[in-house]
C-alpha cells in the first residue's frame, strides 16, 4: 500500500509541475508576418491647364496654371483655373501639372521636402525606390524632365503630333512630407483615355489618366 501511495504522490507532483510550466510560459507562437498589399489607385482625366486659346503660332495654349494634387490623400488640392492660389505654397500636394510638366513639391518648385526620378522599368516592376536617384526640382533642370528622351513621354513619334506615355518608364516621387514614397504610370493625356486621340475635339489634350500606388509607412518598398 505505501509503495502505491508513494507512485500516486510522484505522479501527481509530476502532473503539477508540468501545469506550474504551462502557466509560466507566456510566450505566444510567432506566425508568419501579415503583408498589407498596396492598392493601385487610378486617376481619370485630371486637368493639367487644358487648351483656352490658340496662340500666334498655332500652338494651344492655356492659363499657365498648374494643378496641384496630393498623392497621400488622391485628390486634387487645386485646380488650374481656380483664383486662389495659397495652397500652391504649402505641403498639402506633392505634385503639380501643368501640360506636359510635371513639379514635384520641393527644392524650387515647393515648400516640401518632394524629389523625384524616372525609372527605366515597367510599372510592375518598380518594387523598390532608388533613394540615390531622388531629385529634387531645381532652376537648372525639373526632376521629371520635360520633352521625349529620357522622361515619361515621347511627341510626334512617326510625325503624329501626338504626346505618347513611353512604355517601360515609371515615376517614382518621394511625398513633399519626406515621408512616403509613391510610383505612377501614366496612361493617356488626352480625356477620355483614348488609344489613339484622331478626334482632338473629342478627346482635347491635357486630361491625365494615370495609376498609382502609394506607401505611406515611410518604407521605400512596393511589395
Amino acid at each position: 500500500m505505501r509503495t502505491i501511495t508513494q507512485l500516486t504522490t510522484l505522479l501527481l507532483s509530476a502532473a503539477l509541475l508540468i501545469t506550474l510550466s504551462a502557466c509560466d510560459d507566456d510566450s505566444t507562437p510567432i506566425g508568419p508576418e501579415e503583408t498589407v498589399e498596396l492598392e493601385v489607385q487610378t486617376v481619370e482625366d485630371l486637368p493639367a491647364d487644358p487648351t483656352v486659346t490658340v496662340g500666334e503660332n498655332g500652338r494651344p495654349q492655356g492659363l499657365n496654371q498648374y494643378t496641384f494634387f496630393s498623392l497621400r490623400d488622391n485628390e486634387i488640392v487645386l485646380e488650374s483655373g481656380t483664383e486662389a492660389r495659397a495652397d500652391s505654397n504649402s505641403t498639402a500636394w506633392d505634385i503639380a501639372l501643368q501640360g506636359t510638366t510635371i513639379r514635384i513639391n520641393g527644392g524650387t518648385s515647393g515648400p516640401g521636402n518632394g524629389a523625384a526620378y524616372v525609372a527605366e522599368a515597367a510599372f510592375g516592376d518598380v518594387v523598390e525606390v532608388d533613394t540615390e536617384r531622388l531629385q529634387p526640382d531645381t532652376e537648372e533642370a525639373l526632376a521629371i524632365p520635360t520633352g521625349s528622351g529620357n522622361g515619361w513621354y515621347s511627341y510626334n513619334s512617326n510625325g503624329q503630333n501626338y504626346v505618347r506615355p513611353v512604355p517601360g518608364r515609371t515615376i517614382v516621387v518621394r511625398t513633399a512630407d519626406g515621408e512616403g514614397y509613391a510610383k505612377i504610370r501614366v496612361q493617356s493625356y488626352y480625356q477620355g483615355a483614348p488609344e489613339l486621340p484622331a478626334d482632338r475635339e473629342a478627346h482635347p489634350s491635357r486630361y491625365y489618366t494615370f495609376d498609382y500606388v502609394v506607401q505611406t509607412d515611410g518604407s521605400t518598398s512596393f511589395e
